[in-house]
């Protein structure tokens, strides 16, 4: 199940006007293609004004796709002659006898002659168009709906993040904190291929504006799966107001932007086929995830670049001009009628170096707008954090730094975070210490009710120091624990500089350990397991963020041998042996879960703390 996209302002029709009357291009039947048959194509190679191209028909291919036959087609046409078929072009529809017949939509790489393969209108048609024209989300071509129902993503999802269910699990599986978590970040299902490896599909050239050189390379680490292919090109934001194309024509240049704004991304490809306010595009899949929105625009094609290995399309994307609603293997399909906000976020960055009078500060902020979708917005999000604090992090290795960041979700309150953190790697662990983005996983991947996030926040106070301790050691005192009192460990912690510092850090033991042996463990705040009970709605999941602890505390937990009980989302500690009997799980539902119970005591750290230590403990007899 993918999320709906939400409403924005009460409603997503705009008075753009009415569906176009003309009907709809005719469509020349994949029965009657031969090989031998010539006809034109039309596509955009400068400006906003397609071009004819000529062609001719090689043979057609069966089963090239699962319930796909593919037209292969060549063409010598002197217009393509130094780029031959160029990544951009997909979507590019081409004629015989004035009827459109396919759109081309899957090349050669390190081709010596223009030569690819074009998917059927008819197969475009079907998946874009006939399977949505009842009863599907977003209503009638030409009738779309006033209101949208997002959804929440399914349980099986969920169980795929977490299979036990709990925070702490879809926590850590987004690898450790302060770690790079975009790297472990669930995407869509990595799309099928072409059963001939020497076809692939013609890549969508994916144009990056604004991004520094570690974001784009992760940019391109994140989508090099899914036939889209990071470019460098700048103004690929939001245009100038009252320029470009104000409508998408046939083999007219089409955009769907992912990031738009100080910071942005988008996929281009060509218009194929229009159909009062349907507009089919690529030829082939974004993604292929079924329902999915996104803003589309029309475009300013700047140049193609030849290439020996594939050339591709510089382009910029003009207008919105409406909505994705659909990802199929055969096309992509928008809605002139419809618009999806986009999801703002705005980071700031402070830097500091030297100290006083000799201190030097530096400011700067991003604003940036979001797509809407479970599997991307959390990507995106960490991605253009990524580059602003890189773009003030170029060659510096050992920082310390506060982040703010916040998440409003709508209907809720902001769930907030202070993070305290180390990084000696660059921006990629300081963008993994914001716990309001990793936040996002979890909550659009929640399967208890639909989220809809409107605002994130970041804000970076950096500081290149070393201000940091390791936790190399605990020391016990000699005699036991006191149970019902405050007892004291020593914590040794390893330094930038080789030096040693010893840590006196309390730890709470509780009557109810008395003559027993437990589990001590002294970790980082923000590496301690979460002491929460996995949730069973959306209000318990929100409650779980706020018990999540900054990397500039001491968190000592006490773990007993004894096993407890979450019930409904609450911990129900101190259960006698036949009440947990009873209410043991008999299946896999989150409403009666075994759970460890924890003792934990938090103390301030005089500077960021990493690593933990595990040490068996014994509690003296009560008196």
């Amino acid at each position: 199940m993918h999320r709906a996209f939400p409403v924005a302002f009460g409603a997503l029709v705009l008075g753009i006007g009415a569906a176009a009357a003309a009907a709809p291009p005719a469509i020349y039947p994949l029965a009657k293609v031969k090989r031998g048959q010539t006809g034109y194509g039309l596509t955009t190679m400068k400006g906003s004004t397609p071009e004819r191209f000529t062609f001719e028909v090689v043979d057609v291919m069966h089963n090239f796709l699962p319930d796909e036959d593919i037209i292969l087609v060549k063409s010598d046409d002197p217009k393509l002659a130094v780029t031959g078929f160029w990544q951009g072009m997909s979507g590019s529809p081409l004629y015989i006898d004035d009827k459109v017949a396919c759109a081309f939509s899957y090349g050669f790489s390190f081709n010596k002659v223009a030569l690819g393969g074009c998917t059927p209108i008819e197969y475009m048609t079907r998946d874009g168009i006939d399977k949505h024209r009842r009863g599907g989300t977003t209503g009638g071509v030409g009738t779309p709906p006033t209101t949208i129902v997002p959804t929440a993503a399914s349980m099986d999802e969920w169980r795929r993040l977490t299979p036990s269910g709990s925070l702490d699990e879809a926590w850590r599986a987004l690898g450790p904190e302060r770690g790079d978590w975009l790297s472990a970040v669930p995407m869509p299902p990595k799309p099928s291929k072409p059963t001939n490896d020497q076809m692939m599909t013609a890549s969508v050239p994916l144009a990056l504006g604004g991004f520094t050189g570690p974001a784009f390379a992760k940019v391109e680490q994140m989508f090099g799966d899914y036939g889209l292919a990071p470019m460098r090109a700048g103004g690929a934001g939001t245009a100038v107001p009252g320029t470009g194309p104000k409508e998408f024509t046939m083999g007219g240049s089409i955009a769907v932007e992912l990031i738009r704004g100080d910071m942005s991304a988008a996929a281009t490809g060509t218009v194929s086929y229009i159909d009062g306010s349907r507009v089919l595009a690529f030829g082939h899949r974004l993604f292929q995830v079924g329902e999915l929105y996104a803003p589309v625009s029309t475009t300013n094609v700047h140049t193609v670049v030849p290439s020996a290995q594939s050339a591709f399309v510089l382009a910029s994307p003009a207008r919105e001009a409406g909505a994705l609603i659909q990802d199929q293997q055969t096309t992509i399909a928008a809605d002139t009628m419809l618009r999806t906000p986009m999801i703002p976020m705005d980071i700031s960055i402070v830097t500091t170096s030297g100290v006083g009078a000799s201190a030097h500060t530096e400011k700067g902020e991003f604003h940036v707008q979001l797509l809407d979708n479970k599997f991307l917005t959390g990507a995106l999000a960490g991605a253009a954090a990524m580059s602003a604090v890189s773009h003030y992090l170029p060659d510096r290795d050992h920082i310390t730094a506060r982040i703010e960041s916040m998440v409003k979700i709508k209907g809720a309150e902001p769930l907030r975070f202070v993070d305290y953190l180390y990084a000696n790697d660059g921006a990629g662990s300081v963008v993994g210490g914001a716990r309001a983005l990793r936040a996002l996983i979890p909550l659009l991947f929640n399967p208890f009710a639909p989220v809809v996030v409107e605002r994130i926040e970041m804000k970076v106070d950096m500081r290149f120091a070393a201000d940091f301790g390791e936790i190399k050691e605990v020391r016990l005192p000699a005699a036991p624990l006191p149970p019902g009192k405050r007892a004291f460990v020593d914590v040794v912690l390893a330094t930038y500089d080789g030096k040693d510092v010893v840590d006196h850090v309390p730890v709470d033991v509780p009557l109810a350990l008395a003559g027993g042996i437990v589990q001590l463990e002294v970790s980082a705040g923000d590496g301690a397991r979460l002491d929460a009970a996995p949730p069973v709605d959306l209000p318990s999941l929100l409650s779980a963020f706020g018990k999540l602890l900054p990397g500039n505390v001491y968190a000592v937990s006490l773990y007993a041998s004894d096993e407890g009980v979450a019930l409904d989302g609450k911990i129900v500690r101190d259960l006698p042996a036949s009440a947990l009997d009873k209410l043991h799980p008999a299946s896999t539902t989150q409403r009666v879960a075994s759970y460890r119970p924890v003792a934990r005591t938090l103390s301030p750290a005089a500077r960021v703390v990493d690593g933990s230590v595990t040490v068996l403990v014994r509690i003296a007899d009560a008196k």
